[in-house]
């Protein structure tokens, strides 16, 4: 093999383990003994390239050498973060559970605003977002105290910065969204509406309902309500279109049918013992745990669907958040330890995302 083949399969072999056993995981939990390990490794990488004369490298071998500098600064740049993090006290493995929900709140708003046209963005799922966030600055802000440890600061400091962004973005999509001509406007509208019955379908068509959240459907419900609002103002403020007039009524067909389906999903919830229901939301997550074994795990990131694993990760959120909120209510070791799980696995599945989106972005 060459020598810049083996090397590069090096690497990747400890970025497997990065994924693995780091990436957006506790770091009062996290293994400094691997982690130093692998470190040597990424080191011995570099060293072998660098004995080689700059000259002699070309192009290939110079690219390792750049990237195993890059593993070398971020292994170490971790190895400090993970020993402050043990030496923070009690409060840090409460707070992690608190930061990694923040990093699952910053992945859900890469995936569906960031980059994006905000006039097709969903504007009520960046509410949540805030939502999410502002409750996660609350319990940071209970633990840490007014004048949080070095260790958690940055922390703090990140997601007050990141509500800031997210209030901001949420005014500009709602001025794309209500601006331009009446014919512009309308087309909007049927677009946002398909986007709500695309949503409806992935989460709900042909799915147990109860294993469904009730609060999405609600948030599907309400955005319809608002477009089938702003179509029927177009129409009464005197634009003349068969188009929005038949997509009003669709729009409103469908809200009749969402609507019965949302007191469904309620009675067979009330219907289900706590306890069931929490089991039933761990076998859902295991469906999707397989799902992603079988069309990402060991595959060429450049020839996967990456839309089908943001679907996988909205999924696995929608019953993280589920879990939650059932533990809230009852107290279960089981419900305990699947949250755990679920949180884990969909912090790999963001990652995952972002490195294909990196490795399709290069074809």
């Amino acid at each position: 093999m060459a020598l810049h083949d083996r090397l590069t399969k090096d690497l990747e072999k400890l970025q497997a383990q990065y994924e693995e056993h780091f990436a957006g995981q506790s770091r009062q939990t996290r293994d400094v003994a691997l982690l130093e390990r692998m470190l040597r490794g990424a080191r011995e990488v570099m060293a072998q390239v660098d004995a080689i004369p700059e000259g002699a490298r070309g192009r290939e071998l110079g690219a390792v050498s750049d990237e195993a500098r890059r593993v070398v600064e971020m292994y170490e740049g971790e190895l400090r973060a993970i020993r402050q993090a043990k030496e923070a006290g009690p409060e840090f493995e409460p707070f992690s559970v608190l930061a990694t929900r923040a990093n699952l709140v910053f992945a859900r708003y890469v995936r569906n605003f960031a980059g994006q046209s905000r006039s097709t963005r969903d504007a009520l799922l960046l509410e949540e977002l805030i939502d999410e966030l502002v409750k996660v600055d609350a319990g940071m802000t209970e633990l840490a105290g007014p004048t949080p440890k070095p260790a958690f600061a940055g922390d703090v400091e990140l997601v007050r910065k990141n509500i800031k962004m997210y209030r901001a973005e949420a005014e500009a999509i709602s001025t794309a969204q209500t601006t331009g001509t009446p014919e512009d406007r309308a087309n909007l509208l049927a677009t946002l509406a398909n986007n709500a019955f695309a949503l409806y379908r992935a989460h709900f068509a042909g799915a147990p309902r109860t294993t469904r959240r009730p609060a999405l459907l609600v948030r599907i419900i309400d955005n319809l309500e608002i477009f089938e609002d702003r179509m029927q103002r177009l129409t009464d403020g005197g634009l003349d279109a068969e188009f929005n007039r038949k997509n009003t009524e669709i729009v409103r067909s469908q809200l009749e049918m969402y609507r019965t389906e949302l007191t469904e999903i309620r009675t067979a919830r009330r219907q289900t013992k706590m306890e069931d229901l929490m089991g039933m939301l761990g076998g859902a997550a295991n469906e999707l745990f397989e799902e992603y074994r079988t069309g990402y795990a060991g595959k060429d990131r450049s020839k996967v669907d990456r839309d089908k694993l943001g679907v996988i990760c909205d999924k696995l959120h929608e019953i993280l958040r589920q879990m939650e909120d059932l533990s809230t209510a009852e107290s279960s070791e089981m419900n305990e330890g699947n949250q755990k799980i679920v949180r884990d696995q969909v912090t790999h599945f963001e990652h995952e995302f972002e490195q294909i989106t990196a490795a399709q972005a290069k074809n």
